[in-house]
């Protein structure tokens, strides 16, 4: 798909990435450079908390799902940054094995009264497992170019 600027886009379009197979390797080495908590690197100390089980780090799910998003190429020509996010929500742990999709929608739209050039675009990133269920949610604001 072609990259696309403010104007290209409208409430409820939707956009959809994935699959992507996350092993435990992967939540180890996450964990060990950005968030090295035992639930997340260590067996026995995972077993022992309320999930059971190793789990990937919040921020892993995040960075993964981000990746599926912006590797869709959609915002390659008018990305201005982002000026922060809502309401991340992590309502499932993602496990050794999982494999994640995304479905981001446009949830509002913006232009910019003082800089005509660019205009923000609240998305709502939802990450679902193999199984269909929603782990993660974040509401993105993104700035982009406009025509």
């Amino acid at each position: 798909m072609a990259a696309l600027t403010f104007d290209d886009f409208h409430p409820g379009q939707r956009f959809e990435a994935g699959p992507l197979a996350v092993s435990a390797n992967d939540i180890r080495e996450f964990a060990l450079k950005y968030d090295p908590q035992p639930l997340h690197l260590n067996e026995a100390a995972a077993r022992a908390n309320p999930f059971g089980g190793i789990i990937a780090s919040g921020f892993h799910t995040l960075s993964l799902s981000f990746g599926l998003f912006f590797r869709l190429r959609l915002l390659d020509h008018a990305n201005l940054g982002s000026p922060g996010m809502e309401e991340v929500r992590w309502l499932k742990p993602l496990r050794p094995g999982d494999s994640i999709h995304i479905i981001v929608e446009v949830l509002a739209l913006k232009a910019s009264h003082s800089k005509p050039d660019r205009g923000v675009i609240t998305m709502r990133h939802d990450t679902f497992n193999q199984h269909g269920e929603l782990i993660m949610t974040a509401n993105c604001l993104h700035m982009l170019r406009r025509v």
